[in-house]
């Protein structure tokens, strides 16, 4: 793990990143994992250390999720990802370094469209637009939620009760008592509401153009 995970950030760190990853789109990534190339692709190579000529569909749609987080990452700049890393993994209060913590994270991914969301929130890392914390707490939320509300909480900013309980429970909403008013001599009931959380509403700003 920590050998895969140490290629892994430095290829994220490496000059030629850019120059390489532009070129794995998605229909690329599906047909290198498909014609059993990998190993033959120095990028790919340095990261997993391929030596077998097949690999199990676990192995493959572990590395389709990598891959697919990667390539969210073309636009960033080289100094930024590195002084962004390098900051956190310099970090003591952190115990587990960049390249190992986005290893657990793609990892527990649904699937491949999870992997672009978290590949866009580290993007925001790396450009500052979030804290390495709220990236984690973001990561977290997308975990627990089930895709489908996901999408619609993302791109529609709509939901309705029962999807909002589901919500709650992944923390990208939070729930509210409101107190009852005085009205003509007595007090109206309490009621329950439901309201985007901070981290919530982190998550819609920063996401709301993926897929548009």
């Amino acid at each position: 793990m920590s050998d895969i995970s140490d290629k892994l950030v430095e290829v994220i760190k490496d000059d030629n990143f850019q120059d390489t990853i532009v070129d794995l789109g998605e229909t690329a990534i599906d047909t290198i994992l498909e014609d059993g190339i990998l190993r033959d692709i120095p990028f790919l190579g340095t990261i997993f250390g391929l030596t077998k000529a097949t690999m199990s569909i676990q192995d493959k749609l572990f590395v389709k999720k990598i891959l697919t987080f990667l390539l969210q990452l073309k636009d960033t700049d080289l100094e930024q990802r590195r002084k962004q890393i390098e900051k956190i993994d310099r970090d003591s209060k952190y115990k587990i370094k960049v390249g190992e913590k986005l290893l657990y994270i793609i990892d527990k991914c649904e699937d491949n469209e999870k992997a672009v969301y978290l590949g866009k929130l580290f993007q925001c890392y790396i450009e500052e637009k979030l804290s390495y914390e709220d990236f984690l707490r973001a990561s977290k939320c997308i975990e627990l939620t089930f895709l489908y509300d996901l999408k619609r909480f993302i791109k529609d900013k709509w939901y309705q009760i029962d999807d909002a309980e589901d919500l709650a429970g992944a923390g990208i909403m939070s729930i509210r008592y409101k107190s009852g008013e005085y009205f003509e001599g007595s007090y109206s009931n309490g009621t329950i509401e439901f309201v985007v959380s901070p981290i919530g509403e982190l998550i819609q700003n920063l996401l709301s153009e993926v897929d548009r």
